[in-house]
């Protein structure tokens, strides 16, 4: 009985604790521009490896690792995803990915990903950052406004953390709703390198 008990304690503290980390990751978009930097420091020569290869914005990549991880390598989901920028298996096998939970090859998976699906959106960052939670299929059929309240929390996470970030936290990036109607849907392109003269000139997500 008391070997049962103990059990039965015992898991119901690691549920509660699963709650709580669970928890902590869906806030981090609301901390403080400063903490966010702080936590983002040690992979910032990885994101900036990415951002150029990809010419996607490193304040993006910092907002879905946000969302996704709150900067915690060794996270995983109960759907399989790990990692920083939390991808699953197949995911990351198809975007060159190895190992998930090596950083670099993680942002940079993360990151080629983010590439692709803003191509194939026309740049559309709702579309991309909804088709980054939900898959490709959901948004074609729905538009941005997936009607999965999951992938609507997350969208607002990722951009409420973009908006800090992008503008350093003083004048955060404004976006206007999308209507939940599909949009048409672009051949995917295979990213074009980036002109030694441009490289930091990021797309306009607006």
């Amino acid at each position: 009985m008391k070997i049962k008990k103990f059990a039965k304690q015992f898991g119901a503290s690691i549920a509660l604790l699963s709650v709580s980390v669970c928890s902590f990751a869906g806030s981090c978009d609301q901390q403080q521009v400063s903490v966010l930097h702080q936590k983002a420091y040690v992979y910032n020569e990885a994101i900036t490896n990415s951002a150029i290869k990809y010419r996607v914005n490193p304040a993006l990549i910092k907002a879905v690792i946000t969302a996704e991880s709150c900067f915690r390598n060794e996270a995983k989901s109960n759907k399989g995803a790990g990692g920083l920028m939390q991808l699953i298996p197949a995911t990351a096998k198809r975007f060159g990915v190895n190992d998930r939970f090596d950083p670099a090859e993680n942002i940079d998976g993360g990151t080629r990903y983010l590439r692709w699906l803003l191509n194939r959106y026309n740049g559309s960052l709702p579309h991309a950052i909804a088709a980054y939670n939900a898959g490709e299929g959901r948004v074609d059929r729905y538009g941005a406004n997936v009607p999965i309240q999951e992938t609507a929390v997350y969208t607002r996470r990722v951009l409420n953390a973009y908006g800090k970030l992008a503008s350093n936290g003083r004048n955060p990036v404004k976006r206007q709703a999308v209507k939940p109607k599909p949009i048409p849907v672009a051949p995917p392109v295979k990213p074009k390198p980036a002109k030694k003269d441009d490289r930091w000139k990021w797309d306009e997500f607006s």
